[in-house]
């Protein structure tokens, strides 16, 4: 009994630290995450994401060409946060691509032709995108289908 009571205490305390990371996790919104990675790419103390250096999209157009090109060597990734302009419809193999307000050209999967159909023109969109194509985007907050 007495073994059956410690463990079902240990396991109370996992569940509170589980609770308590899931909560801390929540607590940063999609905007502050932005302003954290653009000022650390600023610092050029880059946040990475699955081996991959994650910048955002000003602190990327602030880069000088030379400074872009050895950048883009290693496939960064880039966050765009930002209003769609206008749409560009392919096919089946190429996607859809989407214009923003600030000029960024982005190209998502056709499985989120519908989910920005329903955001719209002028609608935020938050993607994370390949540099330096701004290609294989994923939207962040919605889901694909």
């Amino acid at each position: 009994m007495r073994k059956l009571l410690k463990r079902s205490s240990c396991f109370c305390k996992v569940g509170i630290v589980i609770l308590m990371c899931c909560l801390c996790l929540q607590a940063m919104d999609f905007e502050s995450f932005y302003q954290q990675v653009h000022q650390q790419a600023l610092e050029r103390n880059f946040v990475r994401f699955r081996n991959r250096v994650l910048v955002s999209v000003d602190a990327y157009h602030l880069l000088s060409l030379k400074e872009k090109e050895i950048f883009n060597q290693s496939y960064p990734l880039v966050l765009v946060f930002d209003r769609i302009e206008r749409f560009i419809t392919f096919n089946a193999q190429s996607g859809v691509g989407v214009s923003t307000q600030r000029g960024s050209h982005l190209q998502f999967d056709i499985a989120y032709y519908e989910t920005l159909k329903d955001i719209g023109m002028s609608g935020k969109i938050h993607a994370m995108c390949v540099l330096p194509y701004f290609d294989k985007c994923i939207l962040l907050g919605f889901a694909m289908f």
